[in-house]
Formats: C-alpha cells, sequence, structure tokens
C-alpha cells in the first residue's frame, strides 16, 4: 500500500473534516517514516529484491511497524495534538494506525506482534498476486476518493482542491505501477 495511505487519509478527512489534512497525510506516513530513520540507524533491516515485486523484502521492521509499536506511535502521534481537541487527536491516532491495517493486506507476513515477536502477520497480496495487487490498490483509492469527493460536494469544503488531491494520489499510484518499475 502506497498511494491507499494518503487517499485513506483524505477518507478520514471526509468523515471528520476539523481535522487538518497535513496531520492526517503526516499520521499515515508515521510509520513509513520512522521506518526510513531506523533503517540507516540499523534498527529495521530490509535487503533489496530486484525483480520480485515489490522490490525489497522487509527482514526486521518491528519497532516501526508491529502491531504493538503502531498503536505506542498512534498515542504518541495523538498526544501531540490533544489541545486541538479529543477528537482531532483521535482521528491523528487513527491516521497512524490505519498505516498498520492497509500494510496487513499487502505484507506477506512480516509484521510482528511486537518487537522480537515470533508472531507475524500479513495477507501478502504483494506477493500472493504480483501484479494485482496494484489492481487491488486501486480499487481501493477509487472507493476512498469516490467518497471524499462526494463529501467535498455535499459540505462544500475541502477548498475546491479535492479532484487535484485525488488527481495527484492517481499519479502516485500510477507512478508506482508494477508495469513501470524496473526489472
Amino acid at each position: 500500500m502506497y498511494a491507499g495511505h494518503f487517499v485513506a487519509a483524505m477518507a478520514m478527512k471526509a468523515k471528520e473534516p476539523r481535522t487538518p489534512s497535513w496531520v492526517l497525510f503526516l499520521g499515515v506516513g508515521v510509520l513509513d517514516l520512522l521506518f526510513g530513520v531506523f533503517v540507516p540507524l540499523g534498527i529495521e533491516r530490509i535487503t533489496m529484491t530486484p525483480g520480485v515485486s515489490p522490490g525489497f523484502r522487509l527482514d526486521f521492521i518491528d519497532w516501526s511497524h508491529s502491531l504493538v509499536m503502531s498503536l505506542l506511535w498512534s498515542v504518541v502521534f495523538a498526544a501531540f495534538f490533544f489541545r486541538r481537541g479529543a477528537v482531532i487527536a483521535a482521528w491523528a491516532g487513527l491516521a497512524v494506525f490505519s498505516h498498520f491495517v492497509l500494510d496487513l493486506l499487502m505484507h506477506p507476513g512480516d509484521l510482528a506482534l511486537w518487537p522480537h515477536s515470533q508472531a507475524h502477520l500479513g495477507l501478502g497480496l504483494w506477493a500472493l498476486w504480483p501484479r494485482g495487487w496494484w489492481i487491488f490498490e486501486l480499487g481501493f483509492i477509487a472507493l476512498c476518493a469516490a467518497y471524499y469527493l462526494a463529501r467535498a460536494r455535499q459540505l462544500r469544503s475541502f477548498g475546491g482542491r479535492g479532484v487535484w488531491a485525488v488527481g495527484i494520489v492517481l499519479i502516485l499510484h500510477v507512478v508506482n505501477s508494477p508495469w513501470l518499475a524496473p526489472h
């Protein structure tokens, strides 16, 4: 899941328009931002797998992407927004945890229950459906984008840029296509 994380933030914005968009977009990316810091520091490990979807193997991502740590990072992120109210803080936390939920669909059993847990989760659409995962994610994007645009029209809000936002997410998804990836 890549562009799907962003469109999930848009669907959350549509559901609770008082939550700032930047909070939701940052929230859905928190786990990957942590991952991006933890890998170079040697806290987490990956192996590149050119030509094999998704192009890398996640050897150890327990500190950023395990179930327990995802919940913890959600609470930590939400805490930054309690001054804005409990509703905004809750949506901020939900944005972070949505990343784990969506990754659960794509990841091939590399999401630990907690750091160094022997038990791992993941339905593995990346591995089971090496090109079809992209179509699955496109369907998810279409559903969330339709909801976002319908709510924008209904509420007459989101600054009139809803179509542009959906277009950017679609471009990100196309760029992430397995047909455009180097082999």
